[in-house]
């Protein structure tokens, strides 16, 4: 392993020579000796050295601080000062050049030894550290997932490329910028930056949000974040947008072909059911089948009504036959998504006791109203999901479709 280069930059002759003398006593190899700022500029692009010893005055137009400033931005080799001035306007502007540290002249080669293997020491982890943090930025460059780092006073310190082509705006513009740029321009939605500015003071977690980009089109960002500390009083937020929009458009297409399975399922049973209420068919019949059909919907429909009920926090009220009011609303909610899956709408009126529920749009209007077997399936379903709920109370049916004029209706009493 060779010893380590230097190069001294010192204008007085037998100053620089005992310099040199004394390094190399100390194991050191001197590449050089400059007595102007232009000469160690020169010396240091030929030879480059692992470290400059460098005279803060020296004759001529260019200072030591002028030639380490040059030599640190060109070749990023590390500067030791060596001065007889330590005046604090020297200093000063010496700390501008970052220097790995400074001799006071006169100094003991233990001194020398000292400040060359502390700031060979500090250079070299200070290498590691920025190539740690190129490979760092050149990782979020390279992820075509839009990341942001913000403080913790919401402002912008790093977006990625993901991020400028999403938004159509350079990140010189958007560094320094609250995050809140995004919800003025439209990108997103109020509620969309409150959730993101909430990770600041809650445990992360992952959620979805809807992202307009500058050219107008959706996209969906499944959102991750990380903090990340720092030496200065403000930590980062990292803000990963994983973007989901095919997922959740393949979600929303099976879900509406499941709709519409749903839709052609129930009309099939229906038109399927029909000829058996014929006036000749015994009441007992026609109400077996309904019941049959009561079962196989409480079978299938009855797990998703608990499941819904536990997320909506209502499922122990059910379970004590308490707060009827809370359980009726979280039935209701339930039931008319229900509902809107096989294309119906409705609309809740009136308070308790007696509330009324009507069915504005019915995708099969015409065929309920020439025949009574939607109305009563209808009404099993309602009578029958109605007792989960465990309100004491009862449903009836107050309108059949027999008028052009008239929706489906149902009464829910509760006592």
């Amino acid at each position: 392993m060779s010893p380590t280069s230097l190069l001294v930059v010192e204008d007085e002759s037998i100053v620089a020579m005992d310099i040199k003398h004394r390094a190399e006593g100390l194991g050191y190899r001197v590449v050089g000796i400059a007595a102007s700022g232009e000469d160690a500029i020169k010396l240091a692009r030929e030879e480059k050295p692992d470290l400059v010893l460098m005279d803060i005055v020296l004759k001529g137009e260019m200072d030591g601080i002028e030639a380490a400033e040059v030599i640190r931005e060109e070749m990023d080799i590390p500067v030791v000062y060596l001065t007889a001035y330590s005046d604090e306007k020297t200093l000063s502007r010496a700390k501008l050049t970052g220097p790995f540290g400074y001799i006071i002249k006169p100094f003991e080669d233990r001194e020398l030894h000292s400040a060359i293997e502390v700031a060979l020491y500090k250079h070299k982890m200070d290498s590691k550290l920025r190539e740690s943090e190129e490979r760092y930025r050149a990782l979020l460059e390279s992820s075509p997932d839009p990341i942001i780092l913000m403080d913790s006073s919401s402002r912008i310190v790093f977006v990625n490329r993901a991020v400028e082509e999403l938004t159509g705006l350079k990140r010189e513009r958007l560094k320094g910028k609250k995050l809140s740029v995004l919800e003025k321009r439209g990108l997103i939605s109020e509620s969309a930056l409150k959730s993101i500015l909430d990770l600041f003071n809650s445990e992360h977690e992952v959620f979805e949000i809807e992202f307009t980009d500058h050219r107008g089109d959706r996209h969906f960002l499944e959102i991750h974040s990380t903090r990340i500390e720092t030496t200065s009083e403000k930590n980062l937020l990292q803000i990963i947008g994983h973007d989901i929009t095919g997922r959740v458009e393949a979600e929303r297409r099976r879900e509406e072909l499941i709709r519409e399975m749903s839709k052609a399922e129930l009309y099939g049973f229906v038109v399927s059911a029909v000829p058996v209420f014929a006036s000749s068919i015994p009441p007992q019949l026609r109400n077996a089948i309904i019941k049959n059909f009561a079962d196989r919907f409480e079978k299938n429909l009855k797990p998703n009504f608990q499941r819904t009920m536990k997320k909506l926090g209502v499922l122990d009220d059910i379970m004590a036959r308490r707060e009827s009011l809370r359980v009726f609303d979280a039935y209701i909610k339930w039931l008319s998504g229900f509902l809107r899956n096989l294309g119906i709408e409705t609309e809740l009126r009136g308070e308790k006791p007696r509330y009324i529920l009507e069915f504005k749009t019915f995708p099969w209007i015409n065929e309920a109203r020439q025949n009574p077997i939607f109305s009563l399936i209808f009404r099993a379903m309602l009578m029958r999901s109605f007792t989960w709920t465990g309100i004491k109370g009862s449903v009836i049916q107050t309108s059949s479709l027999r008028s052009r004029d008239e929706n489906l209706t149902f009464e829910f009493h509760l006592v």
